[in-house]
């Protein structure tokens, strides 16, 4: 009979942002090792991705109610478990590991856990995020660096995003995070992830992030343009969640950046375009760019297959040489999260993955 792990990693891959199964080394049973008890693994694998009552999922497991109800919130608590609404009427559920388990994690990684998660993460971004097309993240480029005659859709817009959001909460970026256990520590700022909507709660409720207004909000997105970090939305057009990544520590952007045409693997409909003319050769876009996209020649040079289209180069030219533009090609996300999710998980069961080893300098 397969051991509690191996199921519990085989169910964690019917999730549409699937999970890696049978490596060579069972690393990811490792990897969830850390983070669930046996016990733990077998309550979780009893659960459905739809949130249930305790009394729905006692009914259907054959346990009391009370005990299911005791189990899950603790399980919530630590973050193997979804919850949602208040005492008297919660509802929990399974949810993924990467968009999910692992970021909610963050309050109880240790050192050991992040030096394992490191070996780990080329094989489940392999597996996962860089299958299809369809990425848990899409690129925004900082608005002021948009040329003015570009269009910018409002699913596009950041700002307008944080303007609109009923509820915003900020934790900390979990990849720093995890780097800073290794002995890595990142100079960018370190509470940059924004979340958006009511799975707001369940990051305030657990001590992973704290409730701000939208002033406080731009205030910090202000301070993470500066810093050069790039913008990401989740996949749909009505977002739940803003990463501000870089790419030392970013594990998207380390993954896309290893690839000969980041700008097909990033979800953006933007690219950045050098004037010759104005260009001064000081070299700070070239600096800046995540992707090593940008040389010089007397000027700089942007390779479009590597450019991404966030901006960050254009925001640093003293004298606005670089701008940002619209591609031809665009990338129009999904209408909602239920129908982006879906087209994850037509994508990712549909094409092979890419080999591990084009990942392996993700961790140099």
């Amino acid at each position: 009979m397969k051991d509690v792990y191996q199921r519990l990693a085989e169910f964690l891959d019917t999730f549409p942002q699937r999970f890696p199964v049978n490596t060579e080394s069972g690393i990811e049973r490792k990897i969830l090792k850390h983070i669930f008890s046996p016990d733990e693994a077998e309550m979780f694998l009893k659960l459905t991705p739809q949130p249930e009552t305790a009394a729905q999922i006692a009914g259907r497991i054959g346990l009391a109610p009370e005990d299911v109800e005791r189990r899950l919130f603790d399980m919530s608590r630590k973050g193997q478990v979804f919850r949602t609404g208040r005492e008297g009427s919660r509802r929990y559920m399974a949810t993924a590991f990467l968009v999910g388990i692992v970021e909610f994690q963050m309050n109880r990684m240790t050192p050991e856990f992040a030096e394992d998660f490191q070996a780990f993460e080329p094989i489940l971004y392999s597996s996962t995020w860089m299958k299809g097309t369809t990425r848990d993240l899409r690129t925004i480029p900082i608005q002021e660096a948009v040329d003015a005659q570009a269009t910018v859709m409002p699913y596009e817009r950041v700002e307008e995003t944080i303007r609109s959001a009923k509820y915003i909460s900020i934790s900390d970026c979990m990849c720093r995070r995890l780097k800073g256990l290794v002995g890595q520590p990142c100079s960018h700022p370190l509470e940059v992830c924004f979340h958006f909507g009511g799975g707001t709660h369940y990051f305030v409720e657990n001590g992973l992030a704290r409730y701000i207004s939208a002033a406080e909000a731009l205030e910090i997105l202000h301070k993470g343009k500066a810093s050069g970090l790039v913008c990401q939305l989740s996949a749909s057009q009505d977002p739940n969640a803003l990463c501000m990544c870089c790419a030392c520590c970013c594990g998207p952007l380390r993954a896309a950046k290893t690839s000969a045409r980041p700008s097909e693997v990033v979800n953006s409909s933007f690219f950045a375009r050098v004037s010759e003319n104005d260009c001064t050769g000081c070299e700070a876009c070239v600096e800046r760019c995540p992707m090593d996209a940008l040389t010089m020649d007397g000027a700089a040079r942007v390779d479009p297959a590597r450019c991404i289209g966030c901006g960050v180069c254009a925001v640093t030219c003293p004298v606005e040489a670089v701008k940002v533009f619209r591609k031809e090609k665009e990338f129009i996300p999904e209408k909602d999260s239920a129908a982006a999710a879906a087209a994850i998980c037509r994508q990712r069961r549909a094409g092979p993955a890419l080999p591990v080893s084009e990942y392996e300098k993700i961790n140099e």
